[in-house]
């Protein structure tokens, strides 16, 4: 895809926080990190979303960590999320 997404993300879900529109799936949430990790559909990113802070584009591993039964509400769900965007190294 081209386009302003940000890195790790593809254009539908990183345009869903200024038009709303997208295609999100909230997996849970995070007491510790007092977020709710979210995935998309199109690209399969995850999205670390809190009251405090910007939504982020986090990778797979930081998602388990969030949800450590992540593997297991992926798989409740039914949902054949695209393997994540690589995210470009920090």
């Amino acid at each position: 895809m081209t386009g302003t997404a940000r890195p790790g993300a593809c254009e539908v879900c990183t345009a869903y926080w200024v038009t709303g529109v997208g295609r999100f799936v909230t997996l849970g949430e995070s007491p510790e990190r007092m977020a709710e990790i979210w995935r998309c559909r199109v690209c399969g990113a995850y999205w670390q979303v809190s009251d405090f802070s910007r939504p982020t584009v986090i990778d797979a591993g930081d998602a388990e960590r969030a949800l450590p039964d992540l593997r297991e509400r992926e798989a409740a769900l039914g949902v054949a999320f695209p393997d994540p965007p690589a995210l470009p190294p920090a």
